[in-house]
């Protein structure tokens, strides 16, 4: 649980050197997501693909650490007629074409290997969910918040709510959430 402990987001491009040796301590157990993250994300950035968001935690009385972080994008989505989302659309009385439904996608989330199977995980989603709601659906429109999810993670996205769209991308599944369950208007 973080109620009593200082969390803060920041963008990748603005850290310090400090916060810069926590990113390159990082590990999530993925190599690709680990390299991402330290070699990738800043140029996603520089370039309008992503943009970044590492989590930092301090406990009272401890040193900060970093849990994770959680890259974003826009997406379109395409439904297919067997996904539950098509449901959940047709219930909200949404419109929306469902061969491409604006999206914004959660590119990449990891928490960091110490942290991992506490929990966390869903505290890190839920301030996710939080900044994307707050700063982005406030200002832009976008049915639905996506993620690619690796089949060993699935279960995770499921959790919060997520559900599978119908479509497949490399091994990865793709997976959704409307943004009515945030209660936008």
């Amino acid at each position: 649980m973080l109620l009593d402990d200082k969390v803060e987001f920041k963008k990748i491009s603005n850290i310090d050197d400090k916060e810069r040796a926590l990113v390159e301590a990082f590990s999530s157990g993925k190599d690709h997501i680990d390299s991402y993250l330290k070699n990738e994300a800043l140029e996603d950035l520089q370039y309008g693909i992503t943009k970044t968001y590492l989590m930092f935690v301090t406990p009272k009385g401890k040193e900060t650490y970093l849990l994770g972080f959680f890259s974003l994008t826009t997406d379109r989505v395409l439904i297919t007629k067997k996904s539950k989302l098509q449901d959940l659309l047709t219930n909200w009385k949404n419109p929306v074409y469902r061969k491409s439904i604006p999206g914004i996608q959660i590119h990449h989330f990891a928490v960091n290997g110490p942290y991992q199977a506490q929990h966390l995980g869903q505290e890190m989603m839920y301030y996710a969910f939080l900044f994307i709601k707050t700063a982005l659906l406030s200002n832009i429109g976008a049915c639905l918040i996506t993620v690619q999810s690796e089949p060993d993670v699935r279960g995770f996205y499921e959790s919060l709510g997520f559900c599978h769209t119908g479509q497949v991308r490399d091994s990865n599944v793709s997976m959704a959430i409307p943004t009515n369950e945030f209660f936008i208007h």
